[in-house]
Order: structure tokens, then C-alpha cells, then sequence
């Protein structure tokens, strides 16, 4: 598993994806500010709004909520690149055990969601300027980072299981962006308040896209909780499928 974390991100930090990410966030960083989209460190960070479905949506499209689909097409060019040139089954020559296999990519992940994240955070604080205001202190700012981390790793779980099943660029970038934007649970939404079946918006909590909704900059005990149990059993059933289904597909 380190073998694969290392050969993971010595491609990535030498590939021209990682950097354009980072210049993409610093665009958009700036472009909110100066086209007043977002006046807030919570606006800019994509702190959800509880409102109804299509703010939840916007909210959850920008900020924080980008670099989840960023990761998504990061896993889908160098995931799927890997079947289609054949550079995996080389790798699974060397390295046979599946395990090393998924919790090399799980861990060089959750180590790109982490570092765009804070770099995120140290982009927006001095675009806002000086006079910026944390809703819920530095405590709330870190806490938020971390929620946000553990919601990027159970997603890159997820889409990385769905990359090694359908081997797809464009399948893998599409679930992706539904998780990261919240683009199935807000069809779902809209469809339950339009026929007055709202009980089953409950569910959704327990969804990497609701647990992403209960983020927030103001630090809470049981939200934090909530979305570490949330995230942490979708990650490790990703991995556990993600294991099968590299033993059982063919390479």
C-alpha cells in the first residue's frame, strides 16, 4: 500500500491536473469575491445553507464542495487511465493483493483532498482580506476543514469503486459530481416537496451528500460525530467492495 500511495503521488505532483486544480480554486476564490457571489468566509468555504434543494445545490456546487469534484476527475483520468493503457496490469504483476491496491489510492486521496482543502482555506483568508470574520472562531474553521476531509474521503471511496467497476471516465466523473454536488438527493428533494413526501428527506443524512450538508463553521459535538460515523462506514464499505471487485474483474 505505500509502494502504491508513493507511486500515486510522485505522478500526481509531476502531472499538470494537480496544478491546474489548484489555479481553477484560486480563480474561483477571486472571481466569488470580486463578483460579490461571496462576502463571507462561509459563502466562499460553501457552508450549505438548509435551505430548500437548489440553494442547498449552488452552496454545496461552490466553495469547499469544487474540490470534491476536482478528486472526482483526478480518480477518473489516473484510475481509468491505468486500465485503459494497460498500466495496471503491470502494477497488479507486482502487486498482487487487491488491498494494496484500493488503500494505496484510498490514502493518496484523502492526502489530495486534505491539501486542497487547507490550501483552499489559506486562498480564501486573504482574498476576503484582513477584516474577515470566522462565524465560529479558528476552533470552527478547523473542525469545518476536518468534516469537509472526512466527507472528500468517503467520497473518494466511493467514486474510486465506481471507477474500478466501469473502468469509465466519464462514469466515474458523472457519479462524482452527483455526490459532490448533491445532484441526486436534490432530485429526490424536489420530487418529495412537490408530492408531500418530505419524511423521505430524513434518509439523506446518512448519504455522503447529507453528511456534507451538516458541515458548518460553528463547532458542534454532535455533528461532528454524525458525519465521522456517516463517512467512515462509506468508506471503509467502499473499500471492502472495491476489494471484491478487483479479485473478480478481470484486469
Amino acid at each position: 500500500m505505500n509502494n502504491i500511495f508513493k507511486m500515486d503521488m510522485h505522478r500526481l505532483l509531476h502531472s499538470k491536473v494537480f496544478y491546474v486544480s489548484i489555479a481553477f480554486l484560486l480563480a474561483m476564490a477571486v472571481g466569488q469575491i470580486m463578483g460579490g457571489m461571496s462576502t463571507t468566509m462561509d459563502a466562499l468555504m460553501g457552508v450549505a445553507l438548509t435551505g430548500d434543494a437548489g440553494t442547498d445545490f449552488m452552496s454545496s456546487a461552490m466553495g469547499a464542495g469544487v474540490i470534491y469534484i476536482l478528486i472526482s476527475i483526478i480518480i477518473a483520468i489516473f484510475v481509468c487511465g491505468d486500465y485503459a493503457g494497460g498500466f495496471a496490469k503491470n502494477l497488479f504483476a507486482v502487486h498482487a493483493d487487491p488491498k494494496e491496491y484500493v488503500g494505496g489510492k484510498m490514502f493518496s486521496m484523502a492526502v489530495v483532498s486534505a491539501l486542497m482543502l487547507v490550501l483552499y482555506a489559506m486562498i480564501a483568508l486573504p482574498v476576503l482580506g484582513y477584516d474577515v470574520v470566522l462565524s465560529g472562531g479558528v476552533l470552527g474553521l478547523i473542525v469545518f476543514l476536518l468534516e469537509k476531509w472526512m466527507v472528500g474521503c468517503a467520497m473518494s471511496a466511493v467514486v474510486l469503486l465506481v471507477s474500478f467497476f466501469t473502468r469509465n471516465m466519464a462514469w466515474t466523473m458523472f457519479v462524482g459530481f452527483l455526490i459532490a454536488t448533491g445532484g441526486l438527493t436534490m432530485g429526490i428533494s424536489l420530487f418529495a416537496q412537490a408530492f408531500g413526501l418530505e419524511w423521505i428527506e430524513t434518509v439523506f443524512s446518512v448519504l455522503i451528500s447529507g453528511a456534507a450538508k451538516l458541515c458548518s463553521m460553528q463547532f458542534d459535538p454532535i455533528i461532528l460525530l454524525r458525519v465521522l460515523v456517516t463517512c467512515g462506514v462509506w468508506t471503509v464499505a467502499a473499500y471492502v467492495c472495491g476489494k471484491k471487485v478487483l479479485l473478480k474483474k478481470d484486469i
